[in-house]
């Protein structure tokens, strides 16, 4: 049983923190029902079905498949490798690009007897940075973007410096290494069934539309749910309700602790600056990773683009930072677990490197 215990906190620790800060700020505030933002969680329930019914077609598989053929050239196939991975998290979120592409590359090393290592870190460093662009790319960002009542244009411009460092970054990283010619014949995936992806698309557009505030949200889970149970019921089953219910622990814990004088005395000291508040997001998101970060330090201040751009460059540096980097790992080590101390060591030089580079680029310009 206590075994049981540990691997359940362990496997929901976010969830488990989500819970203990709203008990315990209870004590001090009676918890309302109005601090329960409806609209993000109907947004984020509709996109994780929408994304799981693009897992379950192989769509994004299948598209990797075809691109990766035509690589001729190891710098090809990490561009097609890290590129594929930084856009696509924008939309099906980091934690799903990394589980469909860091796979589809340790497939390839073993096929090609390639060491994979530096590309998966890169692959990591992508989805971590390409989802930042976006709101639905990662839930901190879903989450500030409703809780500060961002317009898309003020999102976009916030986030258009720091995405465009984090390309600039990249591109070093992948062409400091030399190149070298290869053959590469990926077995071909079935076509996904076309009016099932063609819907499936359809469903992100309308709930992109709703994140971006040209859709009503309920009226986008309505038709989502919809068309959920006419494609798949199943699909139901496989979204992250651990998630929702922890976005609803830190909504009551936001609540609570803005109405407290601790929250009356942190808006008017550290966190009272745009400086402030980034330091303060960019170094908490280095031990209680990023999405919690976010959501702590949202009811202290009311310096909207330092914490959404500290939150979201905090994903770079230590394992825990972003939990997408912690996928990686995990996928990697399960294939090569003596290296799992190489990985580590090379993970953290080009996160470490990255936080300093474009975080400390961005903290000059704030």
């Amino acid at each position: 049983m206590l075994s049981q215990i540990k691997q359940f906190l362990r496997r929901e620790a976010i969830l488990c923190l989500a819970v203990f800060l709203a008990c315990a700020s209870s004590f001090f505030q009676t918890p309302r029902l109005a601090y329960i933002d409806f609209d993000v969680l109907c947004v984020l329930l509709s996109l994780m079905l929408v994304v799981a019914g693009l897992k379950q077609v192989r769509f994004l598989d299948y598209v990797a498949v075809e691109l990766l053929n035509r690589c001729v050239s190891r710098r090809q196939l990490t561009l097609a490798l890290v590129g594929i991975t930084y856009v696509s998290s924008m939309f099906v979120t980091n934690d799903v690009a990394l589980l469909t592409f860091v796979p589809l590359a340790l497939v390839i090393g073993k096929t090609l007897q390639l060491d994979m290592e530096r590309i998966i870190i890169l692959q990591t460093l992508a989805a971590n940075l390409g989802s930042m662009l976006t709101p639905p790319g990662n839930p901190q960002n879903l989450f500030l973007y409703a809780h500060y009542n961002y317009s898309a244009g003020r999102f976009f411009c916030v986030m258009a410096l720091p995405c465009l460092l984090s390309l600039a970054y990249i591109g070093v990283l992948i062409y400091r290494r030399m190149d070298a010619p290869l053959t590469l014949t990926l077995p071909s995936l079935p076509r996904p069934e076309q009016r099932t992806t063609l819907v499936l698309l359809a469903l992100l557009l309308v709930n992109i539309a709703a994140v971006l505030h040209v859709l009503p949200k309920l009226w986008a889970l309505g038709v989502t749910l919809a068309a959920v149970l006419l494609l798949n019921w199943r699909l139901l089953l496989a979204a992250d309700y651990s998630l929702l219910l922890a976005f609803i622990g830190f909504f009551i814990f936001i609540g609570n602790i803005s109405h407290t004088s601790i929250a009356a005395y942190l808006q008017s000291s550290l966190l009272g600056t745009a400086a402030g508040t980034y330091l303060a997001a960019l170094i908490s998101s280095q031990f209680i990773s990023n999405v919690p970060a976010a959501m702590l330090l949202a009811g202290l201040t009311q310096e909207a683009d330092a914490l959404l751009l500290g939150v979201n460059i905090g994903g770079l540096g230590t394992m825990i930072a972003s939990m997408a980097s912690v996928i990686s790992y995990k996928l990697f080590v399960a294939e090569q677990p003596t290296l799992a101390g190489r990985y580590l060591r090379t993970f953290l030089y080009y996160n470490f490197a990255g936080l300093l580079l474009i975080g400390g680029l961005v903290y000059c310009i704030i």
